[in-house]
């Protein structure tokens, strides 16, 4: 570690995880900075194929290490950087001692090699509806994703009418391809942070689960900021616009309904199969259902529901 009175602690998760909102809540505290997308680990993932590839660079490697510590040093110096020396909170102000990094990706490869990592775990049938929404609404993400046609072909009734899936529900999850891709990105996600948390003891991992700071946000919030060093003394109230959920839902925005349990108005028994033979092992070890069987109200055989007035 570069400077020694400071400490870094990485968010990870699935995207759609709820790492933006736990990111959000630690700033409140005023000795934390955390931001991102930073990706430090498509930098390590170059530095590992290359050394598959080229010969010499695997033999400097094998004696000294040297090209992957200064990568890893490069990124502790520009989150140094990043991070000002002061944050001012409701609490007042304090030197900053605690840097985040937060990216909604995988623990493994490692960069921050003696860091503290909160990784945000949510109900992958939650973060399927989100995603759909995510990708429509960010033309960038789009385009650099895989998307399926199907998905994709839903945009522009989307944008001429933000609440077309209220109208048209069982639309949202019409897309085989894309629910089972999701699905298998959540899964692999999870099990390769579980390998890296069992396998590298040089770091500390904490699982959080989205529910539960939704159910139970002070307890959680302070059993997280204890994990990574700060006290929680020193936190302050959480604004409305950071408590669970948001007071009226926005479909065309980045921040669109926080809730838990949005799957229930979008779920049709093709998506729960497709579901559940892609990470029903996962779900029922993670507690998210109780058997294959889980209940749930086909929309396909339901009235749209109905909009809230503003």
């Amino acid at each position: 570690m570069i400077d020694e009175d400071k400490q870094i602690f990485c968010i990870r998760g699935h995207m759609k995880s709820g790492t933006n909102w736990l990111c959000r809540l630690l700033n409140l505290h005023p000795e934390i900075f955390s931001s991102g997308e930073y990706h430090w680990e498509s930098y390590l993932r170059t530095y590992l194929d290359n050394r598959k590839m080229f010969r010499n660079i695997d033999e400097i490697e094998t004696e000294s290490a040297l090209i992957r510590h200064e990568l890893q040093q490069m990124a502790y110096r520009t989150m140094l950087k990043l991070s000002d020396s002061t944050v001012t909170g409701e609490s007042g102000s304090a030197a900053v001692k605690l840097i985040g990094d937060r990216t909604p990706t995988t623990i493994h490869p490692v960069v921050f090699r003696d860091a503290a990592y909160l990784c945000m775990v949510r109900d992958i049938r939650d973060i399927v509806v989100s995603k759909v929404f995510h990708f429509l609404n960010s033309p960038r993400v789009m385009a650099n994703t895989n998307m399926a046609a199907e998905v994709a072909g839903l945009k522009p009734q989307f944008d001429k009418d933000p609440w077309f899936f209220h109208k048209h529900p069982a639309k949202l999850l019409s897309s085989e391809r894309f629910v089972r891709a999701t699905c298998r990105t959540w899964r692999q996600s999870i099990k390769s942070n579980q390998n890296t948390a069992k396998n590298i003891k040089s770091i500390r991992v904490s699982v959080l689960k989205y529910e539960d700071l939704h159910e139970n946000l002070d307890s959680v919030l302070e059993d997280a900021l204890r994990f990574i060093g700060a006290n929680p003394a020193l936190m302050p109230a959480i604004p409305r616009y950071l408590q669970p959920g948001h007071r009226d839902e926005n479909p065309n925005k980045f921040n669109r309904k926080g809730q838990v349990g949005d799957w229930k108005n979008y779920m049709t028994g093709r998506a729960k199969k497709w579901i559940n033979e892609e990470c029903g092992n996962l779900m029922l070890e993670l507690g998210y259902i109780d058997s294959f069987d889980w209940s749930f109200r086909d929309i396909t055989k339901q009235a749209p529901p109905q909009r809230r007035a503003a």
